[in-house]
């Protein structure tokens, strides 16, 4: 037996959250529609990264302690470097907030059973390990700019520039839906009686964060598929030789990163 909310959605009727909530193993992880899982999923892989990210720290610090060729080179320097602050913005301080306690905690503090879209809620995780997926794999050839990869250098280096960029556009793609799918739930699954003036300050920072997911990802991965077009094709997005100005990548950068940090 099921009944339905006032957005439609179909819930059973002894109050149990959609997608394998009562099993385990990783089936249930991976196809789960409950928000709460799925918010799970999202602290654990930031936690994670998060980690990955420090070690990358401590590895900078110790080439500090230790100037010269004693620990690593001044290039694997400045590789860890740009890994550390790739690994940090990218993959940890963009989905840690507001994905993984968003998803959390935006039903539960609005009185909804889940979010607008759940099933787009899960494709937004997976979109998000795919971007992953991609920037490591662009290690083979390591990124050697710095996590803001500022042209020209970063549209003449040796590294995998074009493959981080299809990475970085899809963990923004990720990010999008997610700003979506809150935006939605915010103003469609508000139970009764939860005015706008009694909303709680964390959804109204989540509600904001959104916003800036929505309007401002799409410029920044639009940013990096020029970057990919210039190094794949040669167009002189951003080359002075062509016509392009190389001010003009930071510009595009900064209108995202800028709210983001």
């Amino acid at each position: 037996m099921t009944e339905t909310t006032a957005a439609g959605m179909a819930v059973p009727e002894n109050g149990r959250s959609r997608g394998y909530l009562d099993e385990k193993g990783f089936r249930s992880w991976a196809l789960t529609l409950d928000h709460k899982r799925i918010g799970v999923l999202y602290l654990y892989t930031t936690l994670f990264f998060f980690l990955v990210g420090g070690i990358f720290a401590l590895l900078i610090r110790i080439k500090l302690m230790y100037p010269g060729q004693a620990i690593f080179s001044d290039q694997t320097y400045n590789v860890l470097f740009t890994l550390h602050g790739s690994v940090m913005i990218f993959l940890f301080i963009i989905p840690g907030i507001p994905s993984g306690l968003g998803n959390f905690f935006i039903p539960l503090l609005i009185g909804a059973r889940d979010v607008a879209f759940p099933r787009l809620n899960l494709a937004s995780y997976w979109i998000l390990v795919a971007g992953i997926l991609v920037i490591l794999g662009s290690l083979f050839r390591p990124m050697d700019t710095g996590w803001t990869f500022y042209t020209p250098y970063s549209a003449k280096t040796g590294a995998n520039i074009a493959f981080l960029s299809f990475g970085i556009f899809l963990v923004g793609m990720s990010s999008i839906l997610t700003g979506l799918n809150f935006i939605v739930t915010v103003h469609k699954l508000r139970a009764p009686g939860m005015t706008w003036h009694r909303l709680p300050l964390f959804i109204w920072g989540m509600y904001a964060t959104s916003i800036i997911q929505v309007v401002a990802t799409p410029v920044v991965g639009i940013t990096f598929l020029l970057l990919a077009m210039e190094r794949l094709f040669g167009v002189g997005f951003f080359d002075p030789a062509k016509g392009g100005d190389p001010l003009l990548f930071q510009h595009f950068f900064w209108f995202y990163s800028h709210p983001v940090v």
